[in-house]
């Protein structure tokens, strides 16, 4: 099934129903949010995934209240009763957004790059690039730092402080400049 991306409720129903049934689908790009990894009107083959077993680093489809969402998952967190949130963020800007697992639908497995002529183009499987490897490296981290970062911070100081300010502030301006690597044709 072939759908495009709209601000319409019933494509997010229709692509479920198409993964569900057919195990997959292809929509087109619509936005700029992920280029240069996903490029405006290339089409992108999905296949459904449950939220636990989308890896950090891929690329995820999700819905939003109106709308579906094509992003990199960047981190994975549970809260004290064990629910999982996922943290999404696109290639080309800084916002991440918070997203329950049960709204995950997809995940991208290849990309159909346009060809010069029109109606050849050619199928390209998407695999770890420079920032998914980024992700998944900073998230091992921060997987084995964060049972010993309470010992780290003294009693009664904030949360984040001055260390965690400055690490954000890195992890940011790596994320940047990884983006500056990321092929702009695949």
């Amino acid at each position: 099934m072939k759908l495009n991306l709209s601000d319409e409720p019933v494509t997010a129903e229709l692509l479920a129903e198409s993964l569900r049934r057919k195990g997959s689908a292809v929509i087109a790009v619509n936005g700029t949010s992920m280029h240069p990894t996903l490029q405006m009107g290339w089409r992108v083959f999905l296949e459904p995934i449950r939220a636990e077993d989308l890896r950090v680093g891929e690329i995820g489809v999700f819905r939003g209240e109106h709308y579906l969402t094509i992003h990199r998952l960047v981190f994975r967190e549970r809260d004290a009763s064990g629910a999982l949130t996922l943290v999404f963020r696109g290639d080309y800007n800084r916002v991440r957004e918070r997203v329950e697992a049960a709204a995950v639908v997809a995940r991208v497995v290849a990309v159909e790059v346009p060809g010069p002529r029109r109606g050849i183009g050619r199928i390209v499987e998407v695999s770890p690039d420079v920032l998914a490897r980024f992700y998944r490296l900073t998230h091992l981290a921060a997987r084995i730092v964060r049972p010993i970062a309470p010992v780290l911070r003294p009693a009664g100081a904030a949360p984040v402080g001055r260390i965690g300010r400055a690490a954000r502030a890195l992890f940011s301006f790596a994320e940047r400049c990884l983006s500056f690597f990321l092929p702009e044709r695949r």
